[in-house]
C-alpha cells in the first residue's frame, strides 16, 4: 500500500507500534545471512548485560502479541520486522480476521478501531498500472469480498456506461478482469442468445441475454458468491442502472461476455445479495416491493445461465406518513435481515432519524418480517455497496449489537443527499455520530460527484 495524506495526529496516532519500531532496528542485522551473530553473553561477565536480540523472542510470546493486533497494518508492521518474527507469526493461525477497512473514493482506506471508531483516510491501495484511468475516466470501487475490490471505469465525457470491470486483490494486487459492460458498437453480435423466462408466482417475463454486443450497462453493486480464487465456483452479480433502465449481469470465469437480464418487471434496484447459496435481487415499482429469487445453471460453453425467477411478494410493515425508507440487505448467521432506514425532517437534506432490523422468512408466501432488537452481540457494517454482519465477541473492546453506518442513495446525482456517518444502537435505539475524521472530499469524485465507500473484510 501506498503512503497517503493524513492529518499529523493521524501519522502520530498510527506510527508503527513501538515494540515493532524497536525491533526493526535491533533485528536489521541479526536476521541478514550471512553476518555472523553477536556474542553471547556470559554470567560471569562484568560489563552491563546486553539484551537478547529481539529475533530471539520465544514464538509463544511472540503468539501474544499477534493475538492483540486487530489491525490488518499492525499485524503486517510485525511480519514484516525480521524472517523470524514473520516464521514466527505464521504458527498462529487461529486469529479472528482483522478488524474491516473503510475504502474510500481515492482508495485510500481507514481502519475500523475497536473502540468503535475510523481513523482518518491514511494509506492507499494502489491500483495496477493497467487498471488505472485515463484522461476523463475515473475509477470507482462497486463491491468487495474476502480483501478484493471491484473496480469500475467511466468515461464522464460519454453517457455509454461503463467500459472496463475488475476484481483486484488490495494487498496481492492480483487482477481478474471482467468482460467490458458496455459495448462499443451497436452492432448486434450474431451470436447472442437469449432466453424469455416466466416468472414463477407472477405474470411477467424475465429476459436473459448472452453474447450481446449491443448493451449498455453501469454498475452500481457488484455482489460475489465467493472468492475469486475458488476459481468457477465464484459467481458475480452486478446491478446496472443506465438510462432509467434497471438490469441484472451475471458472470464467472471462464465466460467472454455478461449474461444480462431485465424485463418490465424489475423496478427500482434497491440490492443484491447471495444467501444460503441463492441469488436474491430486491426491487420496488410504484405500488409494490419484491423480492426475486434466481436458479443459475450451466449454460453453453461452459457459462452461466438462469434457468428460473421466482417472484415473491413481501409484507413490509408501513412506514410512517412523511419518511422515506430506504433498504440494506445483509446476511447474518445464515439468515436474511433487512435493515430499513427511515429519512425525513425539515431540513434541506433529510437524514436518517429512525432505524429498524427486520428478520426475513423465506419459507412463507408472503415472506414475512420480524422485527429483532437484538444481534446477539454481533455488529453490521454498512454501506452503499456493501454489507455484512461481524462477530464482535472475538475482540476485546469492540461493542456488540450496533449498526456502523456509512450510508447514502446509489445516486450519480451531483446534488444528491451526502452520506449518513452515524452508529446505531439495536437494543436501545440510540444513534450518535460516527466516522467524523473522514474528509468530505474523500466521499466525492474529482468533479464533485458522491463516490461510494466500501467496506473491506480480510479473511486473514
Amino acid at each position: 500500500m501506498d503512503s497517503g495524506e493524513g492529518t499529523p495526529a493521524d501519522q502520530t496516532r498510527h506510527a508503527p507500534l513501538p515494540l515493532v519500531a524497536a525491533a526493526q532496528a535491533r533485528c536489521s542485522t541479526r536476521c541478514v545471512p550471512g553476518l555472523p551473530a553477536p556474542e553471547t553473553p556470559r554470567l560471569d561477565d562484568a560489563s552491563e548485560p546486553r539484551h537478547r536480540p529481539w529475533a530471539d523472542l520465544p514464538a509463544d510470546i511472540l503468539g501474544v502479541v499477534v493475538g492483540r493486533l486487530a489491525l490488518v497494518e499492525d499485524r503486517a508492521r510485525l511480519r514484516s520486522v525480521c524472517h523470524a518474527w514473520r516464521a514466527a507469526a505464521r504458527l498462529h493461525r487461529r486469529l479472528p480476521p482483522p478488524l474491516p477497512l473503510l475504502v474510500l473514493s481515492d482508495f485510500s482506506f481507514s481502519s475500523f478501531r475497536a473502540e468503535g471508531t475510523v481513523t482518518g483516510a491514511r494509506l492507499r491501495v494502489p491500483l495496477p498500472g493497467s487498471e488505472t484511468a485515463g484522461a476523463g475516466s475515473v475509477v470507482r470501487c462497486v463491491g468487495s469480498f474476502e480483501g478484493w475490490l471491484v473496480g469500475v471505469e467511466a468515461d464522464q465525457s460519454r453517457d455509454i456506461g461503463d467500459h472496463r470491470c475488475f476484481l483486484m486483490n488490495a494487498f496481492s494486487q492480483d487482477v481478474v478482469r471482467l468482460p467490458a459492460p458496455s459495448a462499443a458498437t451497436d452492432s448486434v453480435d450474431t451470436q447472442s442468445k437469449s432466453l424469455s423466462l416466466p416468472i414463477a408466482n407472477s405474470s411477467g417475463v424475465m429476459n436473459c441475454v448472452t453474447n450481446t454486443a449491443h448493451r449498455a450497462m453501469s454498475f452500481r453493486k457488484v455482489a460475489l458468491s465467493s472468492s475469486p480464487e475458488s476459481g468457477t465456483g465464484c459467481v458475480v452479480a452486478a446491478i446496472s442502472m443506465a438510462k432509467d433502465t434497471t438490469e441484472l449481469a451475471l458472470w464467472r470465469p471462464g465466460m467472454e461476455s455478461w449474461c444480462v437480464c431485465y424485463g418490465s418487471c424489475v423496478g427500482k434496484f434497491i440490492d443484491v445479495i447471495f444467501c444460503r447459496g441463492k441469488l436474491y435481487m430486491f426491487s420496488s415499482s410504484e405500488l409494490t416491493e419484491d423480492l426475486f429469487s434466481f436458479e443459475l445453471s450451466e449454460g453453453d460453453n461452459g457459462g452461466l445461465m438462469v434457468s428460473r425467477v421466482e417472484r415473491r411478494h413481501m409484507e413490509m410493515p408501513g412506514v410512517t406518513e412523511g419518511y422515506y425508507q430506504n433498504w440494506s440487505i445483509v446476511e447474518w448467521r445464515g439468515k436474511l435481515l433487512v435493515v430499513a432506514t427511515y429519512t425525513g425532517g425539515a431540513e434541506v437534506w433529510q437524514r436518517i432519524v429512525e432505524v429498524r432490523v427486520f428478520e426475513a422468512s423465506l419459507s412463507t408466501e408472503p415472506v414475512r418480517f420480524t422485527e429483532i432488537k437484538s444481534l446477539d452481540g454481533d455488529c453490521i457494517f454498512i454501506s452503499p455497496c456493501s454489507c455484512k454482519s461481524f462477530r464482535s465477541c472475538q475482540y476485546d473492546g469492540v461493542g456488540g449489537d450496533l449498526i456502523y453506518f456509512i450510508d447514502g442513495y446509489l445516486s450519480a446525482d451531483k446534488n444528491a443527499r451526502p452520506f449518513d456517518k452515524l452508529v446505531y444502537n439495536v437494543k436501545d435505539g440510540t444513534m450518535a455520530p460516527f466516522a467524523a475524521d473522514i474528509p468530505e472530499d474523500k466521499l466525492q469524485a474529482p468533479d464533485g460527484m458522491l463516490m461510494h465507500p466500501t467496506w473491506l473484510f480480510l479473511p486473514e
